[in-house]
Order: C-alpha cells, then sequence, then structure tokens
C-alpha cells in the first residue's frame, strides 16, 4: 500500500483524484472506498494500485 492526500472529491458524483506520495496523480472511485470511510478533499489516505483503462487507479482506498 502507498499514501497520498486526497486531493480532489466530488461528492456527488463519487470520483476524484489523490495525489500520492510518489508524486503520481490516481483516480478514484467511490466503489474502490471501504465501507464506512468518509471521503474528503486534502484528508490523508492509503490505497492499492491497479492499472485501469485510462491509467492508474486507486483500490483498496482507506483513512490513514
Amino acid at each position: 500500500m502507498i499514501s497520498g492526500i486526497l486531493k480532489m472529491w466530488k461528492e456527488a458524483e463519487g470520483w476524484g483524484f489523490i495525489e500520492g506520495d510518489d508524486g503520481d496523480d490516481y483516480f478514484v472511485n467511490i466503489a474502490n472506498v471501504r465501507k464506512g470511510q468518509k471521503m474528503q478533499t486534502n484528508i490523508r489516505v492509503k490505497f492499492d494500485v491497479t492499472q485501469g483503462h485510462r491509467g492508474p487507479e486507486a483500490e483498496n482506498v482507506s483513512l490513514v
């Protein structure tokens, strides 16, 4: 798992982007957030990385 900051979150649409500590950006969808976790901009999260159709995506996202 790697860590990062949720730099943008669209609550109504259920998606956003995480800036990883490695400097890369990762797309995140609400379906890939662990149950019971509340996402909001500028929180620290940890996640696994998978390769999506449009690039790297975050999965198993949870609060640090």
